[in-house]
């Protein structure tokens, strides 16, 4: 049985052999007539002429037909002459005819490969176009034999492009559309009612222009084509059913969509997708315009992306709708203040934001409703609007939230220390996504508002040693000013309340050479002055900053550095050491690691009033003070008690009492424990002193073994003295003066030093002698004690002490043994 059936098998297939080979040598011997009918086909259809080079007839090529190839074709319009450029050419084109249908004298293209060449449609612009080489129905000689175009395309079947352009270019309508098909097949399959076209394979896109100024799609792109069409002769639509083009990169994106031609308003929809596409692989695949303007938001990162498109067809001044959705992968993003990371962002686009009004490129909106990330080690949140992408404009919403453990982090941990506390940004910029600070102007292009919340922060400022802590307050802020309208905190012994402006924060930070100016109003209740030796003192050493230091602490430091404030200063008492003052006020400014004292009020030493104006820096290798000022009714036991005695010990606060007025400059260089370098010291002080006394004062004592040994040198009382004394170093000039005072009086000159320079010269009227007890009257100023005998003394540094000695004049030598006698008679006085 099973042998029967293999005969029956080999006599049919022995029969359709023969049958094959006759209709192929019927063919063969036929294939002149044939292909002279075919081209007779194509000519009724042409307006043009058709060059062929060479023919060959191929029996087995492409399978079972009529297949021949064809050399060196040229297919050229009727002006060919004029533009010279041909409308196809190829090297070769292969050409399956159905075989079943020659018969019938319906010529059907079954297989149809165009290699090596290229199909070129234009119109110029006068309107003409190469597409005339195709007869219209008036143009063919036969009405009533006339066909329909769609017809001439329904006899075309498979079609595969070898090395094959397809070109069209309308200079009218700016339209121009290029692509070269490395190696691509387009298969259709017909029903009753449709046409379904499947086009896969490698495909260069030279570039699709639909706009010449708004550039290229596709510009020079590689590409994988898996496109598949239909289209439905019933409901007059062209389909594209989910399709794909993959890029040169790899990436995927999905077509699909709807053409309706059903009425005269020809409607399309069209929809893109792709999953996790780079953005820097999505750029090269748009125009240029849409390039710069997504380059302008400065994004690098993977999107995941749906595209929808609606619009009319033949509406050249009416723009397709286009909406997008994304969400894109973690990026990072930038900034001149540090890098914001692991962002990540979803939201839509549209180009018709206001629905009552066409859509178009000013009515474009992109809005991010939610974009979180982590600026440095900061986490945020905030909402992005873009209007307008002619001219991007965005709009963001967010808030910053942090507490100690980030802040430190964010910061260089050798700098500032974080304990504790917690902060809040708010803020809402308009402008300029990309470019709102134009470096050449210096200015902004936007605005910025916001508010910083501040609660119980505590940090170090490690360089010089500051700690503050208790740092509580709201400061609003916009892109020109930051205002404090009630910042308060705490330096370690005080308790400060500020409130004024810091102007150019936000431009500073951004590379404005704006210097940082803050006007500030500081109240502290009652100051314990500590920011001298904070202000003056050294440095401390800090490590080395790592290659890829944080931004922030490195622009913090410099603006730090290079803030300028303008303060004025209300304190109801301020303590410096032995100093004490109240009711202080004042303004200054700090500046480059110095102050200016623009002035300096305050009660102070008893009923004092004190005003001062100056300068301390630290510029050079020292910290340098120079001060003027006024001191009106000060007890001079408190001023030298307040000052530490000025730095010497000789005549201390222990030592006197009165009351001063003085007028006085003077300039020192400090330590950097903020004490006066004694020999850096220069100065005038003018001095008013009433009702002073002078109180077990050394110098005095060792007179008083030398003469008036009765009288009260434990308390000496002086009539009022007013004389100027220069500062050079350590050395007091002083002027030629009277002392007038209960025990004696007086006349000195000469250089009283702090060190161990003292040289006074002493003249001791000899009216001294006369007796003076708790009943003497002060007598300053007389002129009979001025110019009558005097007894010559020198008050001069002696290791250490400061001795008092005869000096025996000897410009007279008749006068010197009278001056011996003066001298012992003194000696004997109130023995």
């Amino acid at each position: 049985m099973f042998q029967k059936a293999l005969k029956i098998i080999g006599i049919v297939a022995l029969v359709g052999a023969l049958l094959f080979g006759a209709v192929e040598l019927w063919v063969y011997k036929n294939r002149e007539k044939l292909f002279r009918r075919a081209q007779e086909l194509i000519n009724e259809n042409l307006n043009g002429n058709l060059e062929i080079g060479d023919f060959k007839f191929r029996p087995f090529y492409g399978g079972l037909g009529l297949n021949f190839t064809l050399y060196d074709v040229k297919l050229t319009d009727s002006l060919y002459n004029v533009h010279h450029k041909p409308f196809l050419q190829a090297e070769k084109i292969h050409v399956a005819l159905d075989l079943k249908r020659i018969f019938s004298g319906d010529i059907q293209v079954k297989n149809l490969v165009l290699e090596d060449g290229g199909l070129k449609m234009f119109v110029q612009r006068d309107g003409y176009s190469n597409a005339s080489i195709f007869k219209s129905d008036d143009q063919k000689k036969d009405k009533s034999e006339k066909k329909d175009p769609d017809k001439i395309i329904e006899k075309l079947g498979n079609v595969r492009f070898l090395n094959f352009a397809l070109a069209y270019s309308d200079s009218v309508k700016e339209k121009y559309y290029g692509a070269l098909f490395h190696d691509a097949t387009n298969i259709i399959e017909r029903t009753d009612s449709s046409t379904n076209a499947t086009l896969t394979g490698a495909v260069l896109f030279n570039g699709l222009t639909f706009k010449v100024d708004k550039g290229t799609f596709l510009k020079n792109q590689e590409t994988s084509l898996a496109l598949v069409l239909g289209y439905d002769d019933d409901e007059k639509q062209l389909k594209i059913y989910p399709s794909t083009l993959e890029s040169a990169t790899h990436d995927r994106i999905g077509i699909n969509g709807v053409f309706d031609f059903s009425d005269t308003i020809k409607i399309f929809h069209l929809n893109f997708d792709a999953k996790g596409i780079a953005v820097k692989n999505a750029l090269p695949l748009l125009n240029d315009r849409l390039q710069k303007q997504i380059d302008s938001i400065g994004v690098q990162t993977n999107v995941d992306t749906q595209v929808k498109i609606a619009g009319i067809l033949g509406r050249p001044g009416l723009k397709p709708q286009v909406d997008v959705h994304f969400e894109t992968d973690t990026f990072r993003y930038n900034l001149p203040v540090g890098v914001l990371r692991k962002m990540r962002a979803s939201g839509t686009f549209t180009n018709r934001a206001d629905t009552t009004k066409l859509a178009d490129v000013f009515n474009s909106r992109l809005i991010a409703p939610k974009i979180t990330g982590f600026f440095e080690t900061i986490p945020f949140a905030f909402k992005l609007v873009v209007n307008n992408f002619r001219n991007p404009r965005a709009d963001i919403d967010g808030r910053i939230e942090a507490d100690s453990t980030n802040m430190g982090a964010l910061l260089d941990p050798a700098r500032y220390r974080f304990k504790h506390g917690s902060a809040r940004i708010d803020f809402h910029f308009s402008g300029n996504l990309r470019k709102f600070y134009n470096a050449k102007n210096d200015n902004f292009d936007g605005k910025v508002t916001g508010k910083v919340m501040l609660k119980n922060i505590a940090m170090d400022y490690l360089p010089q040693k500051v700690r503050i802590s208790k740092v509580n307050g709201d400061l609003t802020f916009n892109e020109k000013v930051m205002v404090l309208p009630n910042l308060r905190f705490h330096d370690g012994q005080n308790m400060l309340y500020v409130r004024g402006t810091l102007l150019d924060l936000i431009p500073y930070l951004f590379g404005s050479p704006k210097p940082l100016r803050a006007n500030v109003d500081i109240n502290i209740p009652e100051w314990q002055l500590n920011w001298l030796e904070t202000l003056l003192a050294a440095r401390g050493t800090t490590r080395s900053k790592p290659k890829n230091s944080l931004k922030l602490s490195d622009l913090l430091d410099n603006a730090i550095d290079k803030l300028e404030i303008v303060a004025k200063l209300d304190a109801k008492k301020v303590m410096y050491r032995h100093f004490t003052g109240r009711d202080v006020k004042g303004q200054f400014t700090i500046s480059n690691n110095a102050v200016s004292i623009e002035y300096f009020q305050l009660k102070a030493f008893g009923k004092g009033q004190v005003r001062i104006s100056g300068e301390m820096d630290n510029a050079g290798k020292m910290p340098r003070m120079a001060v003027r000022g006024k001191i009106a009714n000060a007890d001079v036991h408190s001023v030298f008690y307040s000052f530490d005695d000025f730095g010497q010990k000789t005549l201390t606060h222990e030592n006197l009492k009165g009351i001063l007025n003085t007028d006085f400059s003077f300039e020192s260089t400090l330590n950097n424990s903020v004490k006066l370098v004694p020999s850096s010291m220069k100065g005038l002080l003018r001095i008013d002193l009433t009702n002073a006394y002078i109180i077990n004062f050394e110098p005095f004592m060792k007179m008083k073994k030398l003469i008036f040994k009765k009288r009260n040198f434990e308390r000496v009382k002086f009539a009022p003295i007013r004389n100027d004394f220069r500062l050079s170093g350590q050395e007091v000039e002083i002027a030629p003066m009277e002392v007038e005072s209960n025990v004696l009086t007086l006349y000195i000159d000469g250089i009283y030093s702090f060190g161990n320079k003292t040289d006074i010269n002493i003249q001791i009227p000899l009216s001294n002698l006369k007796k003076r007890d708790s009943t003497y009257v002060l007598d300053p100023n007389n002129p009979e004690k001025k110019d009558g005998s005097k007894i010559f003394l020198r008050a001069i540094d002696e290791n250490g002490e400061v001795n008092i000695k005869l000096a025996f004049r000897r410009k007279k030598k008749d006068k010197s043994k009278d001056e011996e006698s003066e001298v012992k008679k003194l000696e004997g006085v109130e023995r």
